[in-house]
């Protein structure tokens, strides 16, 4: 795909996608209820609809079965947990090359101390894996809380129906937070007490109580087209179906965007994004976005191209989503001169000295629909760009590149 920018400088209208977070943890509810309920504005990407039709071959499949997961490492690492509690089934769990070299080995031994029977079929600590579903009683378990927060929420959702309930114990400093306080709080929402103290979670044993719910749109995408208005003069958006009030962490961009002149008004469902000062490529501050990682990707390409003054750190864990992402970034802005250094997690940029670039300026996704959508950002910035592979925003956004040609970013 190739894509430039037309300069369009209207008023836009975006629709979003529906949350794939909250999606993903109200199906994981939804197969753990006695009863069934409606899901109004479910997420249509990719890993959200993988997941559906997973649980649903649990649900009516005999064993073995053999679950193909792609590249969705969250319905991955939810299903691990799910799946350990189908008495008397088993299970095959597995996907693509990307996913198997992502680490599982954290939640795994979380789960095995409870119970549960799992066993690599190939690497240690990598997938894929054969699941023994059985009674898992749950209790007391600890697990690292650098690595994934997706871990400790699938753990979290599987933890009421545990006859003992579960009380977690979290090791070392605790990574995307907003995730599991979102978790807790999709929990909530079907009759679920927890608490948390200090580094503990406790969920005592509960049912569900099944209920209809709506999904939220999806701040993470939102965050792409504030990533375009801090590259932009002209851009002024309205997204659909985002509320302040938000469970999502990614949310947090809005207070983000203050430091660079965007402010942000609400009215019932509709967000307002507009320009209220001028440009400061000098701007200078340091962001740590450890709470935020799915923020981090368009606001560093951001602060790459126009506010080099920037540094950046909470993001060591990137380099083991989708692809590296990190590593990515640096092999992909340099073909536009930029350097991004990285030491002792702080990121930080360098603008060298302008090189003539070639008309067409081809990019890497590394099948990283993050990555992707990230670059395409650039063409605000007057590139005309060629992107290897476009398909990979359907993993989040399937509708990305129609929605950015309403703000002048044309596709072919």
């Amino acid at each position: 795909m190739i894509l430039s920018f037309a300069n369009k400088k209207s008023l836009v209208e975006v629709e979003l996608p529906a949350s794939k977070s909250i999606s993903h943890r109200i199906l994981l509810i939804q197969a753990l209820c006695y009863t069934k309920f409606s899901i109004t504005n479910i997420s249509k990407a990719n890993d959200t609809i993988l997941l559906q039709k997973l649980l649903d071959e649990v649900g009516a499949k005999t064993s073995p079965l053999h679950l193909d997961c792609e590249d969705a490492g969250t319905p991955f690492r939810f299903l691990t947990a799910f799946l350990c509690l189908q008495v008397g089934k088993v299970f095959e769990l597995f996907g693509d090359e990307r996913l198997h070299e992502r680490p599982i080995n954290d939640l795994v031994e979380a789960l095995k101390s409870m119970g549960a029977k799992i066993e690599y079929i190939d690497q240690e600590g990598f997938a894929p894996l054969r699941i023994y579903g059985k009674n898992v009683k749950g209790g007391n378990i600890s697990i690292r809380s650098d690595i994934s927060s997706q871990f400790i929420s699938a753990l979290c959702l599987i933890a009421p129906v545990l006859e003992n309930g579960l009380t977690i114990q979290l090791e070392r400093k605790l990574v995307s937070s907003p995730y599991i306080k979102m978790t807790l709080a999709c929990m909530k929402s079907f009759g679920i007490q927890s608490s948390i103290i200090e580094n503990k979670i406790h969920i005592p044993h509960q049912i569900y109580q099944a209920q209809n719910y709506k999904i939220e749109s999806d701040w993470s995408s939102a965050c792409f087209f504030y990533a375009m208005m801090m590259m932009s003069e002209e851009l002024e958006c309205t997204m659909h179906g985002l509320f302040n009030n938000s469970l999502q962490g990614d949310a947090a961009i809005q207070q983000i965007a203050i430091d660079f002149g965007i402010e942000t008004n609400f009215l019932h469902d509709k967000c307002f994004i507009k320009r209220i000062k001028a440009f400061a490529p000098s701007f200078k501050k340091h962001y740590d976005l450890s709470e935020t990682p799915d923020l981090a990707i368009p606001f560093i390409v951001a602060c790459a191209v126009k506010y080099p003054e920037v540094s950046i750190s909470g993001v060591y864990h990137l380099e083991w989503k989708e692809s590296k992402r990190i590593t990515a970034l640096q092999s992909e802005l340099k073909k536009i001169n930029i350097l991004l250094h990285y030491d002792n997690d702080i990121l930080t940029f360098e603008h060298l000295a302008q090189i003539a670039l070639p008309e067409i300026i081809s990019f890497n996704t590394y099948n990283d629909h993050r990555i992707a959508m990230a670059l395409s950002m650039l063409t605000v910035q007057g590139y005309t760009i060629e992107l290897d592979n476009s398909n990979c925003v359907k993993k989040s956004f399937p509708n990305y590149f129609e929605e950015v040609s309403k703000i002048g970013i044309n596709h072919q």
